[in-house]
């Protein structure tokens, strides 16, 4: 399903919310934690992470042996995925080579599937840890109406409410997708 075919069912799918203000406050588990050191160790470690202390990320839509892809029903923008490495490291470059591999080889077949279902203008690829320092890749698919036009995206501002089967379409494209490569 291409853009066009996702844009006549949008209405049906998503509920579009207006940009949250931006407060500043990124609350306890963003921002300045790097200023808190040993907050900021303790996160750093399979103990202190949030996803390794229960086993997965939130919204898990699909999975392959290198990671989960998730997607949240609060989402910045249409087509929003995160693929997440299941190995606790912080940077891409921590992983052992055979697992950089694989894990960059089935985030760009998420990728591929996200376009081939959303035909953006742009795939945006962004790896941060700042807020959650375990490895995750977030994909948006930027398109000429979307909320962020001409700027950044700040998932911190959600700005729609996917419905069950607005997640649904993507999480069978990508299984599909990462089933179709095994």
């Amino acid at each position: 399903m291409r853009r066009q075919d996702a844009d006549a069912d949008a209405d049906a799918d998503t509920e579009y919310l207006e940009l949250m203000p931006d407060s500043g406050d990124l609350g306890p588990t963003a921002g300045a934690i790097w200023s808190e050191q040993a907050e900021w160790q303790r996160r750093r470690t399979p103990e202190g992470c949030i996803i390794c202390r229960t086993g997965a990320p939130l919204d898990v839509i699909a999975e392959t042996s290198a990671c989960w892809v998730s997607a949240p029903e609060i989402a910045p923008i249409a087509g929003y995925v995160c693929v997440t490495s299941k190995s606790h490291v912080n940077e891409p470059f921590e992983l052992p080579p055979p697992e950089q591999s694989t894990f960059w080889r089935d985030a760009m077949r998420v990728a591929c599937a996200v376009a081939d279902l959303f035909n953006p203008v742009k795939m945006n690829y962004e790896i941060h840890g700042n807020t959650v320092p375990h490895l995750h890749l977030h994909l948006f698919p930027r398109h000429l109406d979307d909320p962020c036009v001409g700027g950044p995206i700040d998932p911190r501002r959600a700005s729609l409410r996917r419905s069950a089967d607005a997640i649904e379409r993507p999480r069978s494209c990508i299984v599909d997708a990462l089933d179709s490569s095994n």
